[in-house]
């Protein structure tokens, strides 16, 4: 979804931009969030990381859970967004500023040699532990009102129970606008906005990430609006909900999906998705699958016409043994 040629160009540019001590920029670096903050992590199969997507569909019982593997499909997507464009700020900002004055720290502007873009990465303080922050582009030979913001947030610090910032460790919003990088003299083909919001205030405490695309483009070519929502506690499990408005067939109406998938520490859970709406009428289709520990389908049911077969119990094969079903974002 966030492909790396737009935001990389500004991080190549604004690595060059050094020139003040590296204490004055300790307290901005704090004022970011970072990939410990807002990652999405499903268990996986034999340690795999959610971003490598080589778990292959195999489906059916006895094998891997096909909604298991839409679901990590689904956290990659997530993670393609977030931890890219945070691993971008932890890397311009693990230099020096550019300039420090009051309240904001500035790296760059700058131009790599041999592109036509110029970036600039603003970090402002705005109270004690809150910082705004945005990542702006223009054409080189373009005037300073040309500047478009590609990357804007705001980011509040945590603090432990003796007031001590933890450094990684917070809540806040970013919003990544791949139509105004559109505008730039370089830039990829992605198309539409993601709204992330993400909280994790200490080492053990629930992480969440809420993500909101607007007018991106699926694997067809169309643009349409997806959320996702993700929840989890170390060693307790986790949850993740997928909502898109989405044409499922060769008929115009538009049918909303809905996935929510719940797993324990160990890493068996289950998966519930609803199709409704558009050119379903009143009706519903639904399809729900249970996994072992090690992500192994040992319950499936699917309610459409033409269905396959289910098996397996609910209360013999599955961790939940209802079916949960999301109409919207938590």
């Amino acid at each position: 979804m966030l492909r790396k040629s737009l935001l990389s160009g500004a991080t190549a540019a604004l690595l060059l931009s050094a020139c003040q001590p590296a204490d004055e920029g300790e307290p901005f670096r704090e004022g970011l969030p970072s990939t410990e903050t807002a990652a999405v992590n499903v268990p996986s199969v034999s340690g795999q990381s959610v971003n490598d997507g080589r778990v292959q569909a195999m489906g059916g019982q006895g094998q891997i859970a096909d909604l298991y593997q839409l679901t990590r499909g689904a956290t990659a997507l997530v993670n393609g967004g977030t931890v890219a464009v945070l691993t971008l700020l932890e890397k311009i900002t693990d230099h020096t500023p550019t300039s420090v004055s009051g309240d904001t720290a500035v790296w760059g502007p700058y131009t790599d040699d041999l592109a036509p873009n110029t970036w600039k990465l603003s970090v402002t303080r705005t109270a004690d532990d809150t910082y705004t922050y945005a990542l702006e582009g223009k054409a080189k030979a373009a005037d300073d009102s040309a500047y478009v913001t590609v990357l804007s947030g705001t980011h509040t610090v945590a603090r432990d129970g003796s007031g001590a910032r933890l450094k990684h460790f917070g809540s806040g919003t970013f919003t990544v606008d791949w139509d105004k990088g559109a505008t730039l003299a370089e830039h990829d083909n992605n198309v539409g906005s993601g709204l992330f919001t993400y909280s994790r205030l200490a080492p053990g405490a629930e992480a969440s990430v809420a993500v909101k695309f607007t007018q991106i483009r699926d694997d067809s070519g169309r643009r349409v609006d997806a959320d996702y929502s993700y929840k989890a506690t170390p060693r307790a499990g986790g949850e993740f909900v997928f909502v898109q408005n989405k044409n499922v067939d060769a008929n115009p109406g538009l049918e909303r999906m809905t996935v929510k998938s719940r797993w324990q520490a160990g890493g068996a859970g289950r998966s519930d998705v609803r199709l409704s709406g558009g050119d379903l009428g009143a009706g519903a289709f639904t399809v729900s699958e249970c996994w072992d520990t090690n992500f192994i389908s040992r319950y499936y049911n699917a309610q459409y016409p033409g269905a396959p077969a289910g098996y397996g119990s609910e209360d013999a094969n599955c961790v939940f043994t209802t079916a949960s079903y999301a109409a919207a974002l938590p």
